[in-house]
């Protein structure tokens, strides 16, 4: 024996508005006396991750999250209207599928509500040569319900619509709206702030944005793990610019780590000291160096042996050493990095 439809209407009050699960008939127990929890299953794969993008009013083109559906798609920023196609496992013309899921309904907005027609099989312009079916009906139960989800189309009411009633061929149904695009899931980027988290990586949502960490009080940043810590990593020109005293990084053209004093930047020994041996001509007095010291006594500048005076036989700007006498095409200039 079927189960009774007041029966079947219980249960949906008592789990979708309330909640609970059905211990009994209304006649015994209403939904409010229910007290087993029993909530809807909220799948993490469908998830609209970047539903808090779409917009209020449905925009006039589609765009990374909405894809909008609507006539004259050629050469335009959206996607024609959809020509549906019937299922042919329900009654004649009662049903229509766009073959597209996850339509984004009315609850983000009125103006997402769909627009149906129905026009020739094959009609390229149906908003215009086609004739609207709206949701109401016209007056003869003769309404339609369309499951935004599964983007299909239903004819709920006892009677269909006489363009496309029973028994008529050669006719479609087209559906005029908006398509989520966006990213799905639980895992997808999530939005804190002006922090973007995707899985394990974190960005700022700001074009110029630092990501600070700042613990209360005296307390510490503690990076928890024995393995190790990878260093921001770039040639010379990459180095931030402006860049905040104490900025660290690593240097990949002169494969050492370096700092940032307020003012120049300088070498942190990395796998001993840093050397390099100019060759001198007897007329140059500039030399670029492989690494940007803080001062020049932040150099050991050895020529032939004989240790130079920082300040007095050589000065530093940047990069470049400058010899107060040209080191000869004999001279051994010896540079180790401190």
């Amino acid at each position: 024996m079927a189960l009774e439809d007041s029966q079947k209407l219980d249960y949906l009050w008592k789990k979708l508005a309330y909640g609970f699960t059905k211990t009994a008939t209304p006649d015994n127990k209403e939904a409010y006396n229910e007290s087993i929890p029993s909530p809807l299953i909220y799948r993490g794969d469908l998830v609209m991750s970047d539903s808090g993008s779409i917009p209020a009013v449905i925009p006039t083109e589609s765009n990374s999250v909405v894809e909008i559906y609507k006539d004259n798609a050629s050469g335009n920023n959206w996607t024609a209207t959809v020509e549906c196609s019937e299922d042919l496992t329900s009654p004649d013309n009662r049903t229509w599928k766009t073959n597209l899921e996850n339509w984004i309904p009315p609850q983000f907005g009125s103006t997402y509500l769909v627009n149906v027609y129905v026009d020739s099989t094959g009609a390229s312009s149906p908003q215009t040569t086609g004739t609207k079916l709206f949701q109401t009906g016209s007056g003869d139960n003769d309404e339609w319900f369309f499951d935004y989800q599964s983007g299909v189309l239903n004819f709920n009411g006892t009677n269909i619509p006489s363009q496309i009633a029973t028994g008529v061929t050669g006719k479609s149904i087209y559906v005029s709206g908006a398509k989520y695009i966006g990213t799905f899931g639980v895992s997808g980027s999530e939005v804190l702030g002006n922090l973007a988290v995707a899985n394990t990586t974190i960005t700022s949502t700001l074009a110029s944005g630092n990501i600070r960490l700042s613990p209360t009080n005296s307390q510490e940043v503690i990076i928890d793990t024995t393995s190790g810590l990878v260093m921001p990593t770039g040639n010379t020109a990459q180095r931030p610019s402006p860049a905040d005293a104490g900025t660290v990084r690593f240097n990949s053209e002169t494969g050492i780590l370096e700092i940032y004093n307020g003012s120049d930047w300088g070498g942190i020994a990395g796998g001993g000291i840093q050397a390099q041996e100019l060759n001198g001509d007897g007329s140059t007095t500039d030399f670029t160096l492989d690494d940007e010291p803080v001062n020049a006594a932040s150099l050991l500048v050895a020529i032939n042996g004989v240790v130079q005076l920082p300040d007095t036989a050589y000065t530093v700007s940047g990069n470049t050493i400058t010899f107060a006498q040209a080191p000869v095409t004999t001279d051994i200039v010896d540079i180790r990095f401190l």
